[in-house]
């Protein structure tokens, strides 16, 4: 019988930006050298991880893109039968959260980011997994929770088989604000993950997305998280870091992941 893994990883500066969004990019650039820089970094990475370039997806999700709209926590689960770009980056599958299982070795799922954080699911028993753009919206709005629970619906999956990678991201000391956060709406889930310094108020995004985890049976020991603060860590992109003027560079990192056959 076949054995596959599961190959977890992420991009930064080195590989370049992950992202066809124009406002990341020099002014005056055209649409059509946007492309052909992304597609310089995607088949680097192909080459760096042995895929094919073209081979990689994430969710249209409604919080990061316009005019795309579905319920909370919708999913979807890759079938490459029913692909029909041939880059899949410019595939639109809109929902919080995709799967993908051993049967498609070597197709990438996962997100871009530039502090938020990504979480990757598996089901190491079934080897399924679930990917997911965790920032604070969608923290907010139950995201993390609902990752699991699209692998509970749709695999049966149980809880304890399943290990969480938490992907690098801003952490609490550096995710500050100057007053409460419009967004954090869901006074039970921010209640622990958000405190009141001296009228600074720090964000805990880990906190937020393990307490969710925890609370639909994930076992602590199987959550592992990036000790990367992209905030910090001079490799990756922050949005947050350029925002505040501390950071010349613009632009996108990747996290995702793959089956590949052992």
């Amino acid at each position: 019988m076949d054995k596959y893994k599961l190959i977890i990883f992420e991009t930064n500066k080195k590989e370049g930006c992950m992202s066809l969004a124009k406002h990341l990019y020099p002014p005056n650039i055209t649409e059509e050298e946007i492309k052909k820089r992304l597609e310089l970094v995607k088949n680097r990475i192909g080459k760096k991880y042995d895929f094919d370039g073209n081979h990689i997806l994430q969710p249209s999700q409604k919080d990061v893109e316009k005019n795309i709209n579905y319920p909370d926590g919708a999913y979807i689960k890759v079938d490459p039968q029913k692909l029909t770009k041939e880059d899949y980056w410019y595939e639109k599958l809109p929902c919080d959260i995709l799967l993908i299982t051993k049967e498609y070795p070597n197709i990438v799922i996962g997100h871009r980011m530039a502090d938020c954080p990504v979480i990757i699911a598996e089901d190491v028993e079934k080897q399924v997994t679930a990917v997911s753009h965790c920032g604070a919206s969608q923290i907010n709005r139950l995201v993390p929770s609902y990752t699991i629970k699209a692998l509970l619906e749709s695999e049966n999956s149980n809880p304890k088989n399943i290990h969480v990678y938490i992907g690098s991201c801003i952490k609490k000391e550096s995710y500050q604000y100057d007053k409460y956060p419009k967004w954090a709406t869901n006074q039970e889930i921010w209640k622990e993950c958000i405190s009141n310094k001296n009228n600074t108020y720090y964000i805990d995004l880990i906190k937020a997305i393990k307490n969710q985890l925890i609370q639909v049976g994930i076992l602590n020991s199987n959550i592992k998280i990036s000790p990367i603060d992209t905030y910090v860590n001079q490799e990756y992109y922050s949005h947050v870091k350029y925002i505040k003027g501390e950071e010349k560079d613009r632009g996108q990192n990747f996290v995702g992941c793959f089956y590949r056959k052992v």
